[in-house]
């Protein structure tokens, strides 16, 4: 019995310090739930931005009468913290130079506020849950589940092998595919990190150039299609 408890207490423990580690994240996500709601006139009873214990955070608000309204309360986190993590992400290897411990730790910071938003920007199972119930609640909202349902489908995947286990490695890995994208390699990064410098490695905004080209492209391609006639 004392074995068990102090297993639990260990754990508890671990908690703690993973959500002090992650905050900027989990603080993020509440906030784009509290945005949301607010730009879409949905009324919010209660909302706790960080907690040590019990749910990381939440959103309580009343329920919205329109599919849509639901949706983008439920996704807002998803959005919203990985628009800011490659914000981040792209300011500290193209833009953002300097030279001192200041800087490194600027730079640093920068680095854990995207990995962190990275991390916590998987909407919780019971915001995908009810945007999934509401999709095939109504026959014509079926096609909506090509959307949905991935996001669903991952969600359930992370209540299984542990959402931190799978969020952890997948932000890692988009923070490493930037740093490929910029071309940096780790021999370059640390020999500035270590000589004080950040940004020595003149980086460029590859990310921006790449979606500025990449999304117009694919939207010119759906307008063939005949799927967006509708956008100008």
């Amino acid at each position: 019995m004392a074995e068990r408890s102090f297993g639990v207490l260990i754990r508890r423990r671990r908690s703690v310090l993973f959500r002090l580690a992650t905050a900027p994240g989990i603080v993020l996500h509440e906030l784009a739930h509290r945005l949301t709601c607010l730009l879409a006139g949905v009324p919010v009873q209660a909302a706790v931005y960080l907690q040590l214990t019990g749910p990381p955070g939440y959103v309580q608000h009343a329920t919205p009468s329109r599919w849509s309204t639901t949706a983008l309360i439920a996704l807002a986190p998803l959005a919203g913290n990985v628009a800011v993590a490659a914000v981040l992400l792209e300011y500290s290897l193209a833009t953002y130079t300097g030279s001192g411990i200041d800087a490194v730790a600027t730079g640093a910071l920068l680095w854990w506020i995207a990995v962190a938003a990275l991390i916590h920007s998987l909407p919780s199972s019971t915001d995908l849950g009810t945007v999934w119930a509401a999709t095939t609640a109504r026959w014509y909202r079926l096609p909506l589940a090509v959307v949905v349902g991935p996001l669903y489908a991952l969600r359930r995947l992370a209540g299984r092998v542990g959402t931190y286990r799978l969020t952890i490695p997948l932000s890692l890995a988009v923070l490493a595919g930037v740093i490929a994208l910029h071309d940096l390699s780790p021999v370059v990064f640390l020999d500035c990190v270590l000589a004080g410098h950040w940004g020595c490695w003149n980086g460029s905004p590859r990310l921006w150039a790449m979606l500025s080209t990449a999304l117009p492209d694919r939207l010119d391609h759906l307008r063939a299609m005949g799927v967006l006639v509708f956008v100008r």
